[in-house]
């Protein structure tokens, strides 16, 4: 998402917006227009057997969210995804055979009594114990207490219980303006349980967390958002100790990071993957520079672990500093990380400068953002506004090979602008209808750019990555301004998610994608409607208030949440299921 920049006056235009976007729990069993949109309750179901002593356990999951969005350091109601996990498991009868042995039990094996309770099997073999209660916020499965939080790990996607954040070099700076800050929003999704979330920060410099305020508590469907007041690194490259946030929940959580919050010049949003999802294999995705040299194309990386090696190889020439080496396009270099430590890396000081298609190797875990400090689209400066964009991307190990190219909801006769990045050497992507220029044959870290004003379906042989960049508001657009947002491949759609608009912004639009003449979707009790065809799919722009929204269905389906108002646009991903598709 992003608001803008005037490229000849440097001042502050539009109003800024906060938006967090809701996804629901995968099942543990495997892995323009004011349309009316609803709601449906996501169950899963796991059965375990426990042989040795003939039981039996049934547990069950159900997701079922909403979320509701707040002012900055609040909490309040919100429609996001539910996680009530139950388990139901049975007991050794006393009427049963027993062991080899002679036994009723296998000393020291544990059963779940109940959802809440174990039972272990005393020293004689003659009996279960007492009923021994679970810890709280933990559910008996196959004998153990485990936390919902351990659960979403075991069947991961964009939901998590512990994210990283640090405040990003923006247009304008926060060091003397707390409006500027970035900002984290964390959506519970549950519908009948509260979360307890902390905020830790470390800072520049150290290597220890401290809680940044007391725990707070988010109310079920509700959302909390605290104001990243850490000074950025500003256009260099450098590496830091600390200048880190992580948030960590007792309950399921998803999160976002807007940079700044509200509809402000210059903007744009993130969804943040959990940190069990993050892995070390990345491409950046970013932007050039055009208003001038001082605002450049870059990337920040967060280890997670210590002694952690990355190595990367970039595609333009970069500056050095703080301990890393400047490069030339194409040089490639090492650095370590130990957790908590910054890399912030930066295109060197030329106008179209651009550290797209940079291919990053962790040995363990980082968190990874690729950004410009403010850039026109098309990337010439007579497209005023210039806007701030970033984007988390996914991992490798995450990309597909098919999306849906649909682009974003129409504000006037502008265009589209895509660039599709490779994820290995040598892959074939080809869309339906035919764009510009393809097929195209991309190595891995390579992309091709191009416009349109078309739907697509676009699918290769191998993994690859579509970004798609909101045009400036000058051309042809009406309002709104830049913002890149990725998209999700088909095969990482889930069947419930939750998402929270943008705050401030003149419309908000909930896109929904499913397979041509699919299982229904709703949003918030309503029925989505209004699809257009593309290929073997369709897509629905839906108009939805200010505020947490649900949507779910019977089958897995796609989400992109988009608002625009004057120079001030945003989109991101409504969430994605996070299975291995491409094994590095």
């Amino acid at each position: 998402m992003s608001a803008c920049a005037d490229d000849t006056t440097n001042t502050t235009a539009g109003d800024e917006n906060s938006d967090i976007t809701g996804d629901g729990i995968e099942d543990t069993e495997t892995t323009n227009g004011n349309e009316e949109v609803g709601t449906d309750d996501a169950t899963s179901s796991t059965d375990a057997d426990t042989t040795d002593a003939d039981t039996t356990a049934d547990t069950s999951t159900d997701a079922d969210t909403t979320a509701d969005t707040t002012d900055a350091d609040t909490s309040t109601d919100a429609d996001t995804t539910d996680a009530d996990t139950t388990a139901d498991t049975g007991t050794e009868e006393s009427t049963e055979e027993t062991t080899d042995e002679g036994t009723f039990c296998d000393p020291g094996e544990t059963i779940c009594f109940d959802p809440d309770n174990t039972q272990t099997c005393v020293e004689d073999g003659s009996m279960f114990g007492d009923p021994v209660p679970c810890e709280p916020d933990t559910t008996c499965i196959g004998g153990e207490c485990v936390s919902e939080c351990d659960l979403i790990e075991a069947n991961p996607s964009s939901v998590g219980c512990s994210f990283f954040a640090t405040k990003l070099d923006n247009f304008y700076n926060n060091s003397n303006n707390p409006a500027q800050n970035d900002s984290l929003i964390v959506g519970n999704i549950s519908s009948t349980d509260l979360v307890v979330a902390q905020l830790y920060y470390v800072p520049v410099g150290g290597g220890a967390e401290q809680p940044e305020g007391p725990p707070v508590n988010i109310p079920a469907e509700g959302t909390y958002t605290w104001s990243l007041g850490q000074v950025e690194i500003d256009s260099v490259t450098t590496i830091r100790q600390g200048g880190v946030y992580r948030v960590e929940t007792s309950r399921p959580v998803v999160a976002y990071l807007h940079s700044p919050i509200g509809s402000t010049a210059t903007n744009d949003a993130s969804m943040l993957l959990p940190e069990h999802a993050l892995t070390g294999n990345y491409v950046v995705t970013s932007y050039p520079n055009t208003l001038n040299t001082a605002y450049p194309s870059y990337f920040t990386a967060i280890g997670i672990v210590d002694g952690t090696t990355v190595d990367f190889t970039v595609t333009d020439a970069t500056q050095g500093g703080g301990g890393v080496a400047a490069l030339s396009a194409g040089g490639s270099t090492s650095v370590a990380l130990d957790r908590y430590s910054t890399l912030n890396v930066v295109v060197q000081q030329t106008t179209g400068g651009d550290v797209s298609g940079t291919v990053i190797s962790a040995d363990q875990p980082i968190w990874l953002v690729g950004a410009t400090e403010c850039a026109n689209v098309p990337a010439w400066p007579a497209n005023t506004y210039c806007d701030h964009m970033e984007e988390a991307p996914f991992p490798l190990e995450y990309w597909g090979q098919e999306y849906v190219g649909a682009h974003a909801p129409t504000r006037g006769n502008e265009a589209y602008h895509w660039r599709i990045y490779g994820g290995e050497d040598g892959i074939t992507v080809n869309t339906t209808p035919t764009q510009p220029g393809f097929p195209i044959t991309l190595d891995k870290g390579e992309f091709y750019s191009f416009s349109t004003q078309d739907h697509f379906v676009i699918s290769g042989d191998g993994p690859f990555l579509p970004v798609q960049y909101l045009e400036s508001e000058n051309p042809n657009a009406n309002t709104g301004d830049p913002g890149m947002y990725q998209m999700v491949p088909t095969e990482q759609f889930l069947s419930s998610y939750a998402f929270v608009t943008g705050e401030g912004y003149n419309v908000h639009y909930a896109q929904i994608t499913r397979p041509a003449g699919g299982a229904d979707v709703f949003i918030d009790g309503n029925l989505v409607g209004g699809y257009t065809t593309v290929g073997a799919f369709e897509v629905a722009d839906v108009n939805v208030s200010e505020g947490a929204h649900f949507a779910t269905s019977d089958a897995p389906f796609g989400v992109v949440q988009v608002g625009y108002t004057g120079v001030t646009s945003y989109a991101y991903p409504g969430g994605l299921k996070l299975e291995i598709i491409n094994p590095q």
